[in-house]
């Protein structure tokens, strides 16, 4: 009777002794662009109470002429962003030695968008976190047409890792991943700083890891990556997208796993994709409210791009970040500029009824600013990790804009020539009393219609 009953018990307790482990892989070699497969295993270590991590990592890259072997680098990092995140970057030259492995170096990025460096005691202060590269080694694809540089890291404590959650209960554990193809890195010191990874498809993204499937109760070693085929069975317990049941809860998890990253992003595309062209648009209606509609529309535009500037200084560590950052702060130093042209612009056309130069340069600013618009939110966007399909959606979105303000400031330009003709031809006809160059030379105008219009009843 005892026997049968350890039996039962042992085929219980199954289940939670043993687990699958979780793998993901990305297949760009006949593209030219990353291929890697990631394996992970976690085990709870009774005697730390924390989560180890048994990490397996390969990389293939196609066999280059002589010289070029040691190009480029893979990393795989346990997080939703680079700041913060667990990072483990494997690369070396498969030609240097038939002994020497590739290297795996563990990294992190302390804020902001900036380069990985390697993990300090600093940052494990107060964790028993550990990290240890067990095995590297380079292999041959069976065609010969590939180096495949495999590793093996175990993180013991690895759920202590203060800079980003490595939570071993999650069902959807975000990870990311970078690719380099063309630093050298031949003489590459451990220490040495990377070269950015390209901010187009196929140098970054994201997937997402169940980690609690993975997790088991006893060490089975580190995992065994598992590629049968290219495309098929391939990712174990992993996606490209969170995984949950529901899809709109997962879209509400999505956002509020980084609220000030999508309010910023809200702003600015309210900004630039809605407002500011809606405005341009307003201006050159040829209503009697054109004006009005035109700074109500740019107020509102503009206030909410600096609230998006505000939630984007608040999220990030250093402003001077990247690129986009630095694009984002230039444009919105010019909104006030921007106002005070066209307040300026106002005033001197209520009592002189014609453009100064004030008028033109209120209106290249718009354009420019505009147009750096659109181009930054694009760039915000691939930052952010959208996908290729999402890009062009955006970038069609921001062509049709373009097409159409240019279409309605080409007919508010026509409209202004036909209307400067008839004008013209009453004036020779009936002597009026107001000269040629009162007449307004743009939709814009229309803001000192009331006001001509008195001052000549008062004539008369």
């Amino acid at each position: 009777m005892l026997l049968p009953t350890l039996s039962l018990l042992l085929l219980l307790l199954l289940p939670l002794a043993s687990a699958t482990p979780s793998q993901y892989c990305l297949f760009g070699l006949p593209r030219d662009e990353a291929d890697f497969c990631v394996a992970l295993s976690l085990y709870h270590n009774h005697s730390t109470s924390a989560h180890d991590v048994y990490l397996s990592l390969s990389v293939r890259r196609p066999v280059q002429p002589a010289g070029n072997s040691s190009l480029g680098w893979t990393a795989v990092g346990a997080g939703p962003k680079m700041a913060g995140s667990l990072m483990f970057v494997l690369y070396g030259d498969p030609e240097a030695s038939a002994s020497a492995g590739p290297t795996l170096s563990v990294r992190t990025v302390k804020t902001g968008h900036a380069r990985p460096v390697l993990i300090t005691q600093d940052d494990t202060a107060g964790s028993q976190l550990d990290v240890r590269v067990a095995h590297t080694s380079w292999t041959k694809t069976e065609d010969e047409s590939a180096h495949v540089a495999s590793a093996s890291a175990v993180c013991y404590g690895c759920s202590e890792w203060p800079s980003a959650e490595i939570s071993p209960e999650s069902a959807s554990q975000p990870w990311i991943w970078a690719w380099n193809s063309h630093q050298d890195m031949k003489a590459f010191a451990p220490d040495q700083q990377l070269d950015m990874h390209s901010l187009v498809d196929g140098g970054y993204g994201h997937f997402y890891v169940d980690m609690a499937s993975a997790t088991s109760h006893h060490a089975d070693g580190f995992p065994v990556l598992n590629v049968t085929s290219q495309h098929d069975n391939a990712n174990i317990g992993t996606s490209d997208r969170p995984m949950t049941a529901d899809k709109s809860t997962g879209l509400w998890q999505k956002l509020l796993s980084r609220p000030l990253a999508h309010l910023h992003g809200f702003f600015m595309m309210m900004s630039f994709l809605l407002l500011f062209p809606l405005g341009a648009v307003a201006i050159r209606s040829g209503s009697d409210r054109s004006f009005k509609h035109h700074w109500a529309v740019q107020a509102t535009a503009t206030a909410s791009a600096l609230s998006g500037a505000v939630t984007a200084i608040i999220m990030s560590d250093r402003v001077f970040g990247s690129p986009h950052q630095i694009a984002g702060l230039a444009i919105v130093c010019l909104l006030p500029l921007q106002a005070l042209l066209g307040w300026r612009h106002h005033v001197d056309f209520i009592r002189i009824f014609r453009r100064t130069w004030i008028s033109y340069a209120h209106i290249a600013l718009g354009f420019t600013i505009l147009l750096s618009g659109w181009a930054n939110v694009l760039a915000g966007l691939l930052l952010y990790g959208l996908g290729r399909f999402g890009i062009a959606l955006v970038a069609l979105l921001i062509l049709l804009e373009a097409g159409g303000v240019g279409a309605v400031s080409y007919l508010a330009a026509r409209r202004r020539a036909l209307t400067r003709g008839a004008v013209q031809k009453e004036t020779k006809s009936s002597a009026a009393y107001f000269a040629l160059e009162d007449i307004p030379e743009s939709d814009e105008e229309d803001e000192g219609a009331e006001e001509r219009g008195l001052m000549q009843k008062r004539e008369e």
